[in-house]
């Protein structure tokens, strides 16, 4: 009966001869140290990255709710002055004014809700109708293609045209205080009578 022996002739539970435990084993402190701040760096980098996402979806978040606001409210005025084109076409330009000016029944500022007043406004919106053809597009917030021939008279120099406008250019004004700090957002249309 032959028996199995291991390696050199001995037991099959027997060690070489030549083999010793001299080498090491585990870490030692320094690449424990090391392998620490690795590992550290890449946890900061992931905790950093996170929060600055959280922060960035919640500033787009506001962006996307104002401009929502805006476009609300700009298709709310061409409503009206779709109405009000249609019931008396001569009033069109002072009717709209009475409504969307300073003292209008609706007036000339609006609020956004889910964003909020930047301090020392009355509301987040502004809402502004131009009646001076003398205006130029520098001196306002949005290229608006002026001066321009708003009252149909074939020129540009009325400097009000409420009582026979048949073009009126609207500006928009949204100002709130949010995730950056106070965020403003400018927008332009024109309204026609017919």
């Amino acid at each position: 009966m032959g028996s199995h022996m291991g390696r050199g002739g001995r037991g099959p539970l027997a060690r070489p001869k030549n083999t010793s435990r001299k080498g090491r084993s585990g870490f030692t402190l320094i690449e424990l140290t090391v392998s620490m701040s690795i590992l550290m760096i890449g946890i900061v980098s992931v905790v950093s990255a996170t929060t600055r996402m959280h922060a960035l979806r919640k500033h787009n978040r506001e962006r996307i709710v104002a401009n929502n606001g805006l476009r609300s409210v700009a298709e709310r005025i061409h409503a009206r002055s779709y109405e009000l084109s249609r019931s008396d076409p001569d009033n069109w330009a002072a009717d709209l004014i009475a409504v969307y000016g300073p003292d209008g029944t609706v007036g000339d500022e609006f609020m956004v809700q889910g964003i909020n007043v930047a301090q020392g406004q009355n509301a987040i919106g502004t809402i502004q109708i131009l009646t001076d053809e003398t205006l130029d597009d520098a001196n306002l917030p949005v290229a608006l293609g002026l001066p321009r021939d708003l009252n149909g008279d074939g020129d540009d120099d009325d400097a009000d045209v409420s009582a026979n406008a048949t073009l009126l250019p609207v500006l928009l004004h949204l100002e709130w205080t949010g995730q950056s700090g106070v965020q403003t957002i400018d927008t332009g249309f024109y309204l026609t009578k017919y």
